[in-house]
């Protein structure tokens, strides 16, 4: 097993700590004062106050990324710089600057190997949607869009998640699943995109952003839309979903009714009963696997940056 020293204690850690005493030992935790208690228990290791003393003295060789956006990339380009490869949630980093320097550091160092957690490319509703995309189900893809929206949950957030100015922004912190998604789902590749985005629900929050949409030219002719919110009702949790149409029909995902369907000369939204199974993103890398490759790790987070710029200069960006 390798030995995982965790910085941060947000969200989607879990994606890390459920492979613990399988394919990973927990050796050390920095964490927010805060979660320090939280993060004891959980880990069932030491907490330490430093990242330094983490180094030093619990000696990983992976690092899990998981604290507040606008502190992942430092933290990540200091486990590279000790040695450490690094799984790291998204976004990777908040600033064309940062992500820069962590790209040029891998490519001066290809022993060093990173995973940016693209959780819903093991989840068996998407992985069954690029199945059936690239099995020729519906023809050549021609046209994508992916909504992504969830509550709120103002209170139950971190300060820093409801400031864009420390989150990145709903491309970074949401979007770039949808973004990659398009490219995964249909093999075809972003090159150009405008964008927007905005705060309609709390106005009088400058730093709030609650809703972001990005369109998306694609080398093969086609085109995509990626929209996303942070509106719904306390009555909905969350509502994922894709919509693929090809030259021969169409494919819909709904990630809330658990249910993917194809329209084609063979019939209308048949349900497709057989799914891939689900995989962890973490023990596919861990085990030298593919399902998410460093470049697509990179090239997502790049991706989702350009958005980020276009939506703020008002610009078509190319790639």
């Amino acid at each position: 097993m390798k030995k995982v020293a965790i910085i941060g204690g947000e969200t989607h850690i879990g994606e890390v700590t459920q492979l613990a005493g399988k394919q990973l030992t927990i050796v050390g935790a920095v964490v927010r004062e805060d979660q320090k208690e939280w993060a004891r228990k959980a880990f069932n290791a030491p907490v330490f106050t430093e990242e330094s003393s983490l180094y030093d003295q619990a000696n990983p060789e992976i690092v899990a990324v998981a604290n507040e956006n606008d502190r992942k990339a430092a933290a990540v380009m200091g486990a590279l710089e000790k040695g450490c490869d690094v799984i790291v949630d998204k976004p990777l980093a908040i600033t064309a600057t940062e992500q820069q320097r962590i790209s040029q550091y891998l490519r001066a160092r290809p022993e060093r190997k990173l995973l940016m957690l693209l959780t819903l490319r093991g989840h068996p509703l998407w992985s069954g949607m690029r199945e059936q995309v690239q099995s020729g189900a519906i023809g050549a893809p021609a046209f994508c869009h992916v909504r992504m929206a969830v509550r709120l949950k103002r209170k139950e957030r971190p300060p820093w998640f409801l400031d864009v100015r420390r989150s990145g922004g709903m491309f970074l912190d949401l979007l770039i699943h949808g973004i990659d998604l398009v490219e995964w789902v249909t093999s075809a590749r972003v090159k150009a995109l405008t964008a927007l985005t905005g705060n309609l629900g709390a106005p009088s929050d400058e730093y709030l952003r609650d809703h972001a949409a990005v369109f998306c030219e694609m080398d093969n002719g086609g085109s995509a839309i990626v929209e996303g919110q942070r509106m719904l009702p306390d009555t909905k949790g969350s509502d994922y979903r894709m919509h693929v149409a090809g030259t021969q029909g169409y494919a819909d995902l709904s990630m809330a009714d658990n249910r993917l369907t194809l329209t084609n000369p063979n019939g209308a939204e048949v349900v497709v009963k057989t799914l891939p199974e689900a995989r962890s993103v973490v023990a596919d890398w861990l085990a030298g696997g593919a399902l998410v490759d460093q470049e697509s790790s990179l090239r997502a987070n790049r991706l989702a940056l350009l958005a980020t710029e276009a939506a703020a200069l008002r610009e078509r960006m190319e790639t």
